[in-house]
């Protein structure tokens, strides 16, 4: 069998932040990851609060709660890039090396990884996981492992609305 698409997508979205990360540095990008992470865990428990805010776009509720959890995210990521801006002054860096451009590719690949998680998220709320490329995927199943984790180890809505087919978690 060979490598599927949606593989090489996530191949080549890994790569992408990890060379952006790389270019921007340690600090830009610990910045970033850090306001991602913020934005998942409020989209995680905000969502479905948020979502009644898109009732009169969208008929479906697993529409609104995937929209209200992207935009939950996107609205914390424009936060932090106005943060970053207005502290980026402050920490003026005297110039870049090699372990800030290290650091950054780090922090960078774990961006990457948490962009693949919340993609994962979203499609556990529409039923691509049904799909035959997803389970015939090499590299989906760690993030489905991690998404069906935080779904049984949460009761927010987000959570109880992820579809996810039956999988044993116990042995991986």
């Amino acid at each position: 069998m060979g490598v599927l698409w949606v593989d090489n997508a996530i191949i080549a979205l890994l790569s992408m932040y990890t060379i952006g990360g790389m270019i921007r540095g340690f600090s830009q990008e610990m910045f970033t990851l850090l306001f991602w992470c913020i934005g998942i865990i409020v989209g995680w428990f905000f969502s479905h609060n948020f979502s009644v805010f898109l009732i009169k776009f969208f008929s479906s509720p697993s529409i609104r709660l995937a929209g209200s959890l992207v935009a939950l995210i996107i609205i914390c990521l424009v936060i932090g890039w106005i943060i970053k801006l207005l502290l980026g002054e402050a920490v003026k860096k005297t110039g870049l090396n090699v372990i800030d451009r290290l650091g950054g590719g780090l922090f960078g690949f774990t961006h990457g990884l948490a962009v693949v998680f919340v993609l994962v998220l979203i499609a556990g709320l529409t039923p691509l996981p049904t799909e035959r490329w997803w389970h015939e995927s090499r590299y989906l199943p760690p993030f489905q492992t991690l998404a069906v984790l935080a779904k049984r180890n949460s009761s927010t809505k987000i959570a109880i609305s992820l579809n996810y087919p039956a999988m044993d978690i116990t042995d991986k």
